[in-house]
């Protein structure tokens, strides 16, 4: 049976690794230093995947996936979640 796990990953500069089954349905912020990320948790093996979060602006490295973009409470701060390949 699925249901819809939440994770957080710190707003740190370092990457995170996340222990997820399925697919990420959405990614939001509700605090000024974490960005959180909702995803389908099932029965299927999970694969650790790793995250970090970006401002904007901040130099990106190549070859890396943009998963989602949140704006923080107070509307000045603006990340994005980016996941390692």
């Amino acid at each position: 049976m699925a249901a819809i796990y939440r994770y957080e990953v710190p707003v740190d500069d370092r990457w995170h690794p996340l222990q997820l089954s399925g697919e990420i349905v959405h990614v939001d912020c509700r605090a000024l230093h974490a960005v959180e990320v909702w995803a389908i948790h099932d029965d299927s093996p999970a694969q650790t995947r790793s995250f970090r979060v970006y401002g904007t602006g901040q130099p990106l490295p190549d070859a890396i996936e943009h998963v989602g973009t949140a704006i923080a409470p107070g509307g000045q701060l603006v990340w994005h979640l980016i996941e390692a390949p």
